[in-house]
């Protein structure tokens, strides 16, 4: 039975996950496992111990576990060989959500039971990226990385992979000698094997969820920041990463005068090779960050201000399901600004970001269907990696930014400690924030009408925020002079940009982006040459503003830049940056056919993930049933593609990810 909205606000029970934490409930790990780069495979022993947590007649004496295409080579209760079984769940793909492993346990177990489970990955595992020395910046070594956020971590180690499954763990992790190994957790120090291998040992005690459960492996080399930071990356660019996220102990300091003490211990940093498909990702004490920020003047560093914001308000409290996602993201973005403002000494920052935050927002609403559009999304039977988008972060953060308006900001960052202090350990949903708020506030004049439904469920956007504009304006009024020059009005702009840090060019940038789509027009081709010969954006370094400006180019249809496009979309996997090209480039003229050679000729660099949602993006158009069609031949092109070169990982899903691009056409 389909939830009503306001059940749905409140739900705990996690549409995602085939385990039974309302029954039993996993509360440690001790984890042994051994990697080996010759089998693309990981295998080990995960122990558990698992208490009851209900009396539930049904299905009383098994744990259920999460597993999707993982070998399981025995299980032991309480050292004991014991029984298992693996199994489809009516209504939940396989290819999805994987499969349920069932442990019976003893009926005489009231206790705590310890559940051994011998185990190993197939290369087949969408958590783990297997790259080739050749894809590495050494060129020597092979390297590995996991990516378990949203619901991987089943395909790195069997698990009750809900968020709202808090654990702590301990791990011993058996690598090649060359080789460091990095976890989300406390460094224990390393020893070395008869055999030559080495073994890192690894401790996390505070809470996490599985999703957070992360792995690097591969040549690395450190640098301290400060006595509790350090950056790690390849060799040949350890340096650089060390001067572009210097501000890190700085950024840590800021939030925690802006919350409550950091309990993680550490905050190290691991810039990883470029197919990473994120701009960071919050391991706890282990922030996994892309190359695309190393832009050289730490312009892009306030991601990892984001990841940081994320060791409170995600990691240490943490959305219950998917469909509260923006318990995490919203708050994080709303913490990163207010740290990034602070450390500026500018409250006008916190506005300046939004701004580019409220484009994102609308970018991403203009291709959601209504179910993932709303700020607690309808996810059931589906993959919530299909419901990423900017929806959590911006339209999260303007519901916060509205509530705060409303009560004033002293009064609200009070709030945000007593909230964090409130749910640190455990899980909310968006009832429960709901209330815990309003009981704070209680009586409140300016509450009364807050219209909590309608931002909860209401698909589409928010209402328009308004935020200050004058740090804006210059980049603002240099956007409209470039439209103007673009209709043939006036000469090429002579506005000095020189001294113009990356957010006013970005915003530049992002105004023209915005008032071409409002207004449904092309640029000249000759108006980005022009921008070209005045800026020189074709050849910087800087990731963001490299990505505006092809988007602008793809608008015009300038092929002097396509190699340039093509090759930002080659030598990095960034989500954020190769989707919107990729399906420009689609949607246009002079890149229509390069988009699906290119990215022929390139899908095994890309990490399954975003194989498989690049996949699905090719034939996004605006025209009728005849593209509809062409959608599905892209896709089933590629697809086949996938299965002839044997990468069934991003191969899978991408026919229902084209229904569920014509579902959105529909819309």
């Amino acid at each position: 039975m389909a939830l009503t909205d306001s059940e749905r606000a409140n739900n705990s029970q996690d549409p995602s996950t085939l385990s039974n934490p309302d029954v039993f409930r996993c509360t440690h790990l001790q984890l042994d496992c051994a990697v080996s780069f010759e089998t693309k495979t990981i295998s080990g022993v995960a122990t558990y111990d698992v208490e009851r947590v209900s009396s539930a007649q049904s299905d009383e004496d098994k744990v259920f576990f999460d597993a999707k295409e993982l070998i399981i080579n025995g299980v032991k209760v309480n050292g004991k060989e014991t029984a298992h079984t693996l199994s489809a769940v009516p209504g939940m793909d396989p290819e999805v959500f994987g499969l349920r492993l069932s442990i019976t346990l003893p009926r005489s177990s009231l206790g705590t039971s310890k559940v051994s489970i011998s185990y190993s990955t197939t290369p087949r595992s969408s958590a783990i990226q297997w790259l080739p020395p050749s894809q590495t910046l050494g060129k020597l070594r092979p390297y590995l990385f996991t990516q378990c956020q949203a619901i991987h971590a089943r395909t790195l180690l069997p698990c009750q992979d809900a968020p709202a499954v808090k654990i702590t763990y301990k791990a011993n992790v058996t690598v090649s000698a060359w080789a460091t190994c990095l976890m989300s957790a406390l460094s224990k120090g390393s020893t070395t094997t008869s055999s030559g291998k080495t073994i890192w040992t690894w401790d996390q005690p505070v809470p996490t969820s599985t999703y957070l459960i992360a792995l690097c492996v591969g040549d690395l080399s450190s640098r301290d920041i400060s006595k509790r930071c350090r950056v790690w990356a390849e060799p040949g660019i350890v340096d650089a990463v060390a001067y572009e996220f210097a501000e890190t102990e700085e950024f840590l300091k800021t939030a925690e005068e802006l919350t409550i003490p950091y309990m993680w211990g550490r905050y190290d940093v691991v810039c990883l090779p470029p197919s990473f498909p994120y701009g960071g990702m919050e391991n706890p004490c282990l922030t996994f960050v892309t190359p695309t920020l190393l832009a050289g003047d730490r312009s892009l560093a306030d991601v990892v201000a984001h990841e940081i914001a994320h060791s409170w308000t995600g990691n240490l409290v943490t959305n219950s399901t998917w469909e509260h996602f923006w318990l995490n993201e919203g708050w994080t973005t709303w913490l990163q600004r207010k740290i990034m403002a602070k450390m500026k000494d500018d409250d006008k920052f916190f506005d300046f970001d939004a701004i580019g935050g409220w484009k994102h927002l609308t970018d991403d609403v203009a291709l959601l269907p209504d179910n993932f559009s709303r700020l607690v999304p309808i996810i059931d039977g589906c993959d919530p990696d299909e419901a990423f988008s900017g929806v959590p972060y911006e339209k999260g953060f303007n519901l916060l930014v509205d509530l705060e308006r409303r009560v004033g900001s002293p009064a609200f960052g009070q709030y945000a400690k007593t909230y964090l202090g409130t749910f640190k350990y455990v899980t909310v949903t968006s009832t429960e924030f709901r209330t815990h708020f309003m009981n704070y506030f209680k009586g409140h004049k300016n509450l009364k009408d807050f219209d909590w439904e309608g931002w909860f469920h209401k698909p589409g956007l928010c209402p328009t925020p308004t935020f200050d504009r004058t740090l804006s304006q210059g980049s603002e009024d240099l956007a409209a002079a470039w439209l103007s020059y673009d209709e043939g009005k006036g000469e090429v702009p002579k506005v000095d940009t020189k001294g113009w840090n990356t957010n006013q060019r970005t915003c530049f940038l992002d105004a023209m982006l915005v008032a071409l789509e409002k207004a449904d027009r092309k640029l000249q081709k000759g108006t980005t040459v022009s921008m070209d010969r005045a800026y020189g954006y074709s050849k910087v370094k800087n990731s963001e503003i490299l990505h505006r400006y092809s988007l602008l180019c793809i608008n015009a249809e300038d092929d002097t830049n396509l190699k340039t496009i093509l090759k930002f979309v080659t030598t990095q996997g960034r989500m954020k940056f190769v989707r919107p090209l990729y399906r420009a480039l689609y949607k246009s003229k002079m890149g229509r056919s390069a988009a699906i050679k290119t990215f022929k000729e390139n899908a095994d660099f890309y990490h399954p993930i975003a194989a498989k949602m690049v996949a699905a993006d090719m034939g996004m158009g605006e025209g009728g049933e005849g593209e509809d069609e062409g959608a599905r031949k892209a896709a089933a092109d590629v697809a086949e593609f996938f299965v002839d070169n044997k990468m069934a990982i991003a191969a899978v899903g991408i026919a229902a990810a084209v229904g569920i691009y014509l579902t959105r056409r529909k819309k």
